[in-house]
């Protein structure tokens, strides 16, 4: 008897185990639940074009708040100096550029007068941003094109090649420097050959989309004729503003 009771909790204990309710309820656990995982994971029609809205609600949102990939510059500047010999020297300059994305393509049209001559400087460029956003942002740009020179003797066509950057100090204040490489021209009618250099390097202040800015410049020209090489030297500044859209 005494036997039969120590015994009696075991039995008890493993009657409520394997009870048919306590199976019952493993049964249904493990259905349920395997249901539930199913549900999760299951694919609907419904649920596929209430995502597809979504992510068009995401795009148009996307399309009104990201800055657009174009990109429009007009330039204008007034040029003061002075060519090699202490001739005074002024003109303007007039350019307007267009950018889609990291391309850009620009003109530009330089008068200077002399003492004793006008040159005129025709610029078409093909800009290439390799480092930065956008044009009015810190960046580094190269750039490439033709260049139509005249004066009062003579006209000549070339090739350049350079690279234009811009760093912004502050949100507002920065400084930009330019090198361009002039190749050497077709001969001219007088079998006459031009090429040279431009530097510039200056600061700037911007009022959101409009600069004010000021750079010392300084080009240097090549003319060889008949074998002769005769160089020239204007140096100078230039105050101008820019308008960004």
């Amino acid at each position: 008897m005494l036997k039969f009771l120590r015994f009696l909790p075991v039995v008890v204990l493993a009657s409520l185990v394997f009870s048919p309710n306590s199976r019952t309820d493993e049964i249904y656990t493990f259905v349920v639940k395997k249901q539930e995982e199913k549900a999760k994971n299951r694919w609907t029609l419904a649920e596929w074009l209430e995502t597809r809205d979504r992510m068009r609600l995401m795009d148009l949102w996307l399309a009104l708040h990201s800055p657009t990939p174009y990109e429009f510059v007009f330039e204008g500047a007034y040029e003061s100096g002075e060519r090699v010999g202490a001739v005074p020297l002024k003109g303007t300059r007039l350019g307007a550029t267009a950018y889609a994305s990291i391309f850009g393509l620009g003109v530009s049209r330089t008068s200077v007068n002399a003492t004793d001559v006008r040159d005129v400087d025709l610029l078409g460029t093909f800009f290439l941003r390799i480092f930065g956003f956008h044009a009015q942002g810190t960046n580094i740009t190269l750039q490439a094109g033709v260049r139509g020179f005249q004066n009062n003797t003579f006209d000549s066509r070339n090739a350049f090649a350079g690279v234009a950057s811009s760093i912004y100090l502050n949100r507002f204040f920065g400084i930009e420097g330019l090198y361009r490489h002039h190749f050497d021209s077709l001969p001219g009618a007088s079998g006459s050959i031009l090429s040279g250099a431009r530097h510039e390097g200056g600061a700037f202040i911007d009022f959101r989309f409009f600069r004010v800015f000021g750079n010392y410049f300084s080009d240097s020209d090549k003319l060889v004729v008949s074998g002769i090489a005769a160089e020239s030297r204007r140096t100078g500044i230039n105050l101008g503003t820019k308008l960004f859209f």
